[in-house]
């Protein structure tokens, strides 16, 4: 079990994805170039390809953990799905919102 604390110093933000792309000779991967609100960007890799294309993701806004680290993958957060039955679901706001949000907003 993790305490409170340990969630609340992960920071998971708000992001609108400005760029993507396929990453060649892979099924699963995909680069993100993200805002992450005050004028800063990210890139991200997520492991969505089997599930969302580069078009489904271009303007979308979505929920990434930036403190995160893995070795062996080169990302600069972690972008936040539901792993439902085998199927990757992103952590969207709803849509009718839009005019609230913007990137950098943490997760309250």
């Amino acid at each position: 079990m993790s305490s409170f604390k340990d969630f609340k110093n992960l920071d998971i933000r708000l992001a609108k994805v400005l760029e993507c792309k396929s990453i060649p000779n892979s099924t699963s991967l995909i680069e993100l170039k993200i805002d992450i609100g005050d004028n800063q960007t990210r890139t991200i890799i997520a492991a969505i390809k089997e599930w969302y294309s580069t078009e489904d993701l271009l303007g979308e806004y979505v929920l990434v953990a930036l403190n995160l680290t893995m070795d062996n993958l080169k990302s600069e957060g972690f972008l936040l799905a539901i792993d439902a039955e085998n199927s990757a679901v992103l952590l969207k706001p709803d849509k009718k919102y839009r005019d609230k949000i913007k990137p950098g907003m943490k997760l309250a």
